[in-house]
C-alpha cells in the first residue's frame, strides 16, 4: 500500500503541476492573440503571432514531458514501485523518452511500465492528450481570429 500511495502522490503534484502550467501558458499567449481588426495585411502583421502560439506551445509540451520524464526517473529509483521492461537501469534521458512515447500516445512498444507506475503512465497518456487537443483548441482559435473573415468573437 505504501508505494501505490507514493506514485499516486507523484502522479498527482505532476499532474498538477502540468495543467496549471499549462494554463499559464496559455494565459500569457492569449494576451498577444491578433486584434479583431480587419485589414489587408493583417497576415503580415499576424505571423509572429501565430509562429510564437506554435513555437511557446511546443516548448510547453516538452516542459511537460520532462516533468512527467523526471517523475518517472525519481519513482524508478525506489524499490519496489515499478520497471519500464526493456531497460535493467533508466537514465533521466531513457525516462524523459518513455515519457515522450507516453504523452503523445504514441507508445512505441519496445517499452512498457510494470508495477506501480502504471499508473503514472496510463495518467500521462490521458493528460498529454488533453494538453495536445487543448492547445490545438486555442491554436485553432488564434488562427482563426488572424485567418478568419471577422467574424469571430473574442
Amino acid at each position: 500500500m505504501g508505494g501505490e500511495l507514493i506514485v499516486v502522490s507523484v502522479t498527482s503534484l505532476v499532474v498538477g503541476l502540468v495543467v496549471v502550467f499549462h494554463f499559464e501558458v496559455l494565459q500569457l499567449l492569449n494576451r498577444f492573440r491578433p486584434s479583431q481588426k480587419l485589414s489587408s495585411s493583417r497576415t503580415f502583421r499576424n505571423r509572429p503571432i501565430i509562429l510564437a502560439n506554435m513555437f511557446v506551445l511546443l516548448i510547453a509540451h516538452v516542459v511537460e514531458i520532462w516533468l512527467f520524464g523526471v517523475a518517472f526517473w525519481y519513482l524508478l529509483d525506489q524499490d519496489g514501485l515499478g520497471a519500464i521492461d526493456g531497460y535493467a537501469h533508466l537514465s533521466l534521458l531513457d525516462s524523459v523518452y518513455f515519457s515522450a512515447a507516453t504523452y503523445t500516445t504514441v507508445g512505441w512498444g519496445e517499452l512498457t511500465a510494470t508495477g506501480h507506475v502504471r499508473f503514472l503512465a496510463g495518467t500521462e497518456a490521458l493528460v498529454g492528450f488533453m494538453m495536445i487537443t487543448w492547445s490545438a483548441s486555442f491554436s485553432y482559435l488564434v488562427m482563426a481570429r488572424a485567418w478568419g473573415d471577422g467574424s469571430q468573437s473574442s
